[in-house]
């Protein structure tokens, strides 16, 4: 057996989106229903024609003139639950499993690590994609993780089918193969990565969400790109309410595998 082919056995990849994913609640919908009053329309306004970061820049910015601190937002984001069962599914994907984990969201780098170190899941995720942010002078600045206009699928500052299929090149030329890759989101922006695994990973799509309805339009050949091609799901479907059917299904995967 070859180096390479030993590798590519012995890891795995877990990626997961993180609001309706990882965690229950949506952590930008939250801090933005702070907001004294509701949020203004002018201010709506911005997330329709300037896009997602610029809305939530100017949530923080509301924030901070109505005088709330950095310990109200964080402790506000640290005291969101997990959706059920998601913290074992992590925990045994790291140390049980042997899948790298790593989380691809349209969130901010400070409300996920935040709530990461909170459930001391810091240490089980490799790596964390999403836009950065960090307090100055008690307000919350954010700013895109990139801009890129070839991927309509995605929003114009984070193309989640991009970031993932990077990740896996990096990691191939570093030297570490995936056998296999699972995904786990609920949000139509996470139709693009998942539309990039292959045969043999595996898609968990989140009932009830607009993930869910936007994958079976996919299946049925109801949706096609801007060239008239029709989207094609290779990976093997799944269908999930809380992190105990995921984590259900892995070990099946596994068990199979063990038997085989």
């Amino acid at each position: 057996m070859s180096v390479k082919s030993f590798m590519s056995k012995m890891r795995n990849l877990a990626a997961f989106d993180f609001d309706h994913t990882i965690i229950e609640l949506n952590s930008d919908a939250v801090i933005a229903s702070t907001v004294q009053g509701g949020v203004p329309e002018s201010v709506k306004n911005l997330h329709r024609n300037n896009g997602w970061t610029a809305y939530m820049q100017k949530i923080f910015e509301l924030l901070n003139m109505e005088g709330y601190s950095e310990d109200f937002i964080r402790n506000t984001i640290i005291k969101l639950n997990p959706v059920c069962g998601m913290i074992d599914l992590i925990e045994e994907l790291s140390s049980k499993f042997n899948y790298d984990v790593i989380i691809i969201s349209d969130s901010n780098s400070y409300f996920i690590d935040a709530w990461l170190n909170n459930y001391d899941l810091k240490k089980c995720v490799l790596r964390v994609f999403t836009n950065p942010a960090q307090f100055k002078d008690n307000l919350l600045m954010i700013e895109p993780y990139h801009l890129q206009d070839y991927c309509d699928l995605s929003s114009k500052n984070l193309c989640k089918g991009q970031i993932l299929q990077d990740f896996v090149a990096e990691q191939e030329k570093n030297g570490v193969l995936y056998d296999r890759i699972i995904y786990a989101g609920d949000g139509a922006n996470d139709l693009c990565p998942i539309l990039r695994l292959k045969i043999g990973d595996h898609a968990f799509v989140r009932n009830g969400f607009k993930l869910a309805d936007i994958v079976k339009k996919v299946v049925n050949g109801d949706m096609k790109d801007k060239s008239e091609n029709l989207y094609e799901i290779k990976a093997k479907i799944h269908y999930w309410t809380d992190a105990l059917n995921i984590l259900e299904k892995v070990r099946n995967i596994h068990d199979e595998i063990n038997d085989s």
